[in-house]
């Protein structure tokens, strides 16, 4: 934690660079739903302007959260979605105007990482041989495939009967097959011991089928085989509005499990998901100059997809961030002392109760206790606004700053480091917010390795051994 006060954070963004969502299916001709990295940040932090509370806050951030935002899988160079985790507000920086020959702009500090024709390159590593990678949105419809089973598919495959089409079941991997004679044509009696798999019908986008009413009525309709398969083995119910989605985005691929109920919406996020347009791509441009900007307010967001990309103003740019250092990143402990946000988005206290340190010093932290501690965190957030107004640099201001501060930082562990992490703090003397981080890492090392971590907990968990 010590070096959060001291690790420089320079990887942003000016507050006018605009974030892409991708709330729309990609097809020619629509545009992409834009918003400001500086409106996503305030509204991130500080809720809207009419709100302005904390509750807001979270409640906004909830709703940014649950947006597709468009990153570059740099293995493929294909568009796919990804989910905002977090934004930051960083402080004031020098920042450099970028300008490529195709006409795209963007303003970022020189630590801010770009993806190039030279790979991941921070603005002070450009060379003259440096491209940008600007994005391409719009496309036409990659075709769908026919899906060739697997052996054990079709061992696996279950048939249930189709409902209204008597004479008909259909497989659980969108295959149909019928028991009628003559395509439906006769009696009741003429009905076959052994089904014929019914042949499929393409349309540009479908698999489908004609299907008979009944043997002898003469009456025929055109069925969707994706339909047929999520309706007869998953009835829709009463939420006649939502439609079938195919998860994968191949719509010949009508197994089971690749079909879900969804809204309209959903079926377009899948689209971007998938990649199902053609010219969902990066392609490098020249950058046309490099020009000093000045100081301003910066910012950066962090995303979950492991390429750690965004799309910024149409180019592909890292989500820098490492550790959030209050060296650089004033913007909550402002907040705190202009009353934007509450004392503890800032600051953390420990709730009030019996505690022990481990040479057996017992006390009972009060809330009276806890109160004067909050007061007492609110005014050196005034101070520290003070100093900055009077031209003091964050280096120095920073230490009137409670050292208990909320910070954002990444670690990355292989499976013996965690392990021999998790020997050291995951035990009943270790420190109680360490306890609580392990706690809250457990279940994602039981989906992770779940073997190991079943013979860990037998064996080592909460017993203090050190990892060979």
């Amino acid at each position: 934690m010590q070096q959060a006060r001291t690790h420089r954070i320079g990887c942003c963004l000016s507050g006018n660079t605009k974030v892409r969502f991708g709330h729309s299916s990609l097809s020619k001709g629509e545009k992409y739903y834009e918003e400001t990295i500086e409106k996503l940040a305030n509204l991130w932090h500080y809720g809207r302007k009419h709100q302005q509370t904390s509750n807001d806050a979270k409640y906004m951030q909830e709703s940014i959260s649950r947006r597709t935002i468009l990153t570059l899988d740099t293995k493929t160079n294909q568009l796919v979605s990804s989910k905002i985790t977090n934004i930051y507000i960083n402080g004031e920086q020098e920042t450099y105007t970028i300008k490529t020959v195709s006409g795209k702009e963007i303003r970022a500090t020189l630590e801010h990482q770009f993806w190039t024709n030279q790979g991941w390159k921070r603005l002070k590593e450009f060379n003259s041989s440096t491209q940008l990678c600007e994005v391409q949105l719009t496309g036409n419809k990659v075709a769908p495939q026919e899906i060739n089973f697997m052996e054990q598919e079709i061992l696996d495959e279950k048939w249930i009967p189709v409902r209204n089409y008597e004479g008909y079941e259909i497989s659980s991997l969108g295959r149909l097959r019928s028991y009628l004679p003559r395509g439906g044509r006769g009696d009741r009696s003429q009905l076959l011991s052994n089904s014929k798999i019914k042949k499929l019908s393409k349309s540009k986008d479908y698999l489908f089928a004609s299907l008979s009413h009944g043997i002898g009525s003469g009456k025929v309709s055109r069925v969707n085989i994706h339909r047929l398969v999520i309706e007869n083995f998953e009835p829709l119910g009463e939420n006649e509005q939502l439609e079938v989605r195919h998860l994968n985005g191949n719509s010949f691929d009508n197994r089971l499990e690749n079909l879900a109920w969804g809204s309209s919406k959903d079926n377009k996020i899948d689209n971007i998901r998938n990649n199902s347009f053609s010219c969902n791509r990066g392609v490098f441009v020249g950058i046309e100059s490099i020009e000093k900007f000045g100081k301003e307010i910066t910012y950066d967001i962090e995303v979950e997809h492991p390429d750690h990309n965004f799309i910024a103003n149409g180019l592909v740019v890292h989500n820098s961030f490492d550790v959030q250092s209050y060296r650089y990143c004033s913007g909550k402990v402002i907040a705190v002392a202009e009353g934007k946000t509450d004392i503890e988005t800032a600051f953390y206290l420990r709730p009030v109760g019996e505690y022990s340190d481990r040479q057996g010093k017992k006390y009972y932290y009060s809330a009276e206790q806890r109160e004067q501690d909050l007061q007492w965190c609110l005014e050196a957030a005034k101070k520290y606004k003070l100093d900055m107004e009077f031209g003091m640099s964050e280096e120095h201001a920073r230490g009137k700053i409670p050292f208990d501060y909320r910070q954002h930082f990444v670690v990355s562990f292989n499976c013996r480091s965690l392990l021999h992490f998790l020997d050291l703090r995951f035990k009943k003397n270790a420190q109680l917010e360490i306890q609580k981080l392990c706690e809250l890492m457990w279940p994602h090392v039981q989906d992770w390795i779940p073997n190991i971590a079943e013979w860990y907990e037998q064996n080592r968990l909460g017993k203090g051994k050190l990892a060979p």
